[in-house]
């Protein structure tokens, strides 16, 4: 490996919200991540013991491999996993902080109740930032399944370029 950083990422005023309001010291999750910039942030903040990348795109996914492997993050060791498949295809117990971002609350929603069907959520903390469809995402996270394990702790509107853009800030309840 070479001993180059990653490049910084451009990552919006949104995006390091994200990283800010994941739990620390726990796995971080970032489902459909596209470029990889929130990730590769959460890599570069050695905030978390692990991350996570989660997108269906394999061209996405070999891109963002190869500019990991390229330039590696400040410590060769530190521990990341890229997941090619659909954010419903995961097959691991997610915990830690788990991110979906940049898609509508439909895929929201599906990933969490494919998730949840299978109990693999285990996240202790949600980051959810529907682009359209939030109604969807809020009547799931409002069903007996995810209102028995998850309140909603905040909800942040987020001004980005002309659009607001929510994120919700969800927890899991400790009983």
């Amino acid at each position: 490996m070479l001993n180059k950083k990653l490049p910084k990422p451009k990552l919006s005023s949104r995006m390091k919200i994200f990283i800010e309001k994941a739990v620390p010291n726990y796995p971080f999750w970032d489902f459909c991540c596209d470029h990889g910039y929130i990730g590769i942030g959460a890599l570069q903040s050695l905030k978390f013991s692990e991350v996570h990348f989660v997108d269906q795109v394999p061209h996405i996914m070999v891109r963002l491999e190869k500019l990991i492997y390229q330039s590696p993050a400040l410590n060769p060791d530190y521990n990341f996993s890229l997941h090619t498949k659909a954010g419903e295809d995961i097959c691991q117990e997610v915990t830690g902080s788990l991110l979906i971002a940049g898609v509508g609350g439909t895929t929201i929603k599906n990933i969490l109740e494919s998730l949840c069907n299978r109990d693999l959520l285990r996240a202790d903390r949600l980051l959810l930032s529907p682009h359209l469809d939030e109604h969807i995402m809020n009547a799931f996270l409002a069903s007996e399944k995810m209102a028995r394990k998850y309140e909603v702790l905040e909800k942040i509107s987020i001004q980005e370029g002309r659009r607001i853009r929510p994120l919700y800030i969800v927890d899991k309840i400790i009983r």
